[in-house]
């Protein structure tokens, strides 16, 4: 496909700025430094009946993703400074009304899920793989379940496979068996395109390169490993962000083949980013885990990542990428001092194309670094845009999560990301990711399966 075809084809995860102004890095740094005061765009904050304060687009993010864990209490999420810990409070959804001003679409979305979990306990319910709305089976001698959620966003029908659990393919009138591959052979879903570690291999590369590799905790050792995904797909003012959807799921499959429990948390502020990262850096699990990942996806220009409120420079809501490394650095973040960190941004960084032709010719007191054991993976160069294809998802998360699925099982994670960088190089000319602070020390194998 050609450049031009693929422009056609494709939107960029760009804030649309008729012209951006390039910051120097002295102006990025007073940027971090007076940074939150200086955002326009601040959401309503939300007080819970634990007393503590939250971003109000953060909390009803949050609440939302305790539903997607089947759970029909909520538990406040907030790092509590005397207690040192999470706060984990619970609170309904009758003190959710009670505290946030909900929508009356965020009210029935809330409700009909929260319903659906409680009836579950009585029937027989499954998440629907397009949207994770809980559906119910009336006919049990069939397969073929239509999700009206789906069917009705999207104005034409959605029926998915209640074995498999992947969108329905074949005839759909008294079903026994879908069209899908694999379909039937198991009862647990397609697939996983996750290729795992041999024993043989983690034993080789810990006998022989101890000094070199990062220890990783057996999967049998009371690891408690933690990821951060924030996609912001719905904005105020910018376009939506199609096809987001499709990377999640990607990341959602990726994260749980690899071991790692990701929060999942969509449509968020600036401010709520920087929440829900200050509240992620100080989870008692980082103590008993080896490592984490945050993922985040936006638009986003030169300054930084876009939150759902922005709408230009005269109006900001800019979360800086340097403060995803200040909630997770040495002092700030203790469970993951001497542990790896894993960043992966998917956002433009500006307006201008990244093709070009040419002619041919911690504790202080013991003097750690303040910032180490990072890797952070942007989609594009400085100054250019990131492309998403609205049907496939974006080209940097689709082919970041198809390396880590081939080759993450004998290669560190530099290499895996090297191997990304050549799929940008061979297929998109015209957008190359890049990585930037990174501090790894020793080789970070994922050991995935193990």
């Amino acid at each position: 496909m050609s450049h031009s075809e693929e422009e056609g084809a494709c939107s960029e995860d760009a804030a649309p700025i008729s012209k951006l102004s390039w910051s120097s890095k002295s102006e990025q740094k007073r940027r971090v430094r007076e940074w939150p005061s200086s955002q326009v765009a601040a959401k309503p904050v939300t007080l819970l009946t634990c007393g503590h304060v939250m971003p109000q687009d953060y909390l009803i993010s949050w609440c939302k993703y305790c539903i997607k864990q089947k759970r029909t209490e909520f538990l406040c999420p907030t790092f509590d400074e005397e207690r040192k810990k999470t706060c984990g409070k619970r609170f309904s959804y009758h003190d959710l009304c009670q505290s946030a001003s909900l929508s009356p679409e965020e009210k029935e979305n809330f409700e009909e899920r929260l319903g659906a979990l409680t009836a579950a306990k009585l029937c027989e319910y499954k998440p629907c793989p397009g949207c994770h709305s809980y559906v119910d089976r009336d006919n049990k001698k069939n397969l073929c379940v239509r999700c009206t959620i789906c069917t009705g966003r999207d104005g034409s029908t959605y029926e998915f496979c209640w074995i498999c659990m992947r969108q329905w393919k074949g005839p759909t009138v008294s079903a026994q068996k879908c069209g899908n591959s694999g379909c039937g052979d198991k009862a647990v879903g397609p697939p996983d395109p996750l290729i795992l570690c041999q024993p043989e291999f983690k034993q080789e590369k810990i006998r022989n390169e101890t000094d070199d590799v990062y220890p990783m905790k057996d999967k049998s050792s009371g690891r408690k490993r933690l990821a951060l995904l924030i996609n912001n797909i719905k904005f105020e003012y910018l376009n939506d962000r199609a096809g987001a959807e499709i990377d999640e799921l990607s990341i959602e499959k990726l994260f749980e083949g690899l071991g790692y429990t990701l929060v999942t948390l969509r449509n968020l502020t600036a401010q709520g980013m920087d929440t829900a990262l200050r509240d992620f850096s100080q989870r008692e699990e980082h103590k008993q885990s080896d490592s984490c990942f945050v993922v985040v996806m936006s638009h986003g220009d030169d300054t930084g990542i876009c939150g759902i409120s922005h709408i230009d420079d005269n109006h900001e809501d800019i979360f800086p990428t340097a403060i995803i490394f200040e909630h997770l650095n040495t002092p700030n973040c203790a469970g993951l001092r001497d542990k790896p960190k894993i960043i992966l941004i998917q956002a433009c960084r500006g307006k201008e194309d990244g093709e070009v032709f040419v002619e041919d010719s911690g504790n202080r007191s013991k003097g750690q670094h303040r910032e180490k054991d990072f890797c952070c993976m942007r989609s594009s160069t400085p100054d250019t845009v990131s492309y998403r294809n609205p049907e496939t998802g974006t080209y940097f998360i689709q082919n970041t999560v198809k390396i880590f699925n081939q080759h993450a099982h004998q290669d560190h994670v530099e290499e895996l990301f090297r191997k990304v960088l050549k799929t940008f190089k061979k297929s998109y000319p015209f957008q190359m990711p890049c990585k930037e602070r990174t501090t790894l020390l020793k080789k970070f194998y994922l050991f995935p399966g193990l």
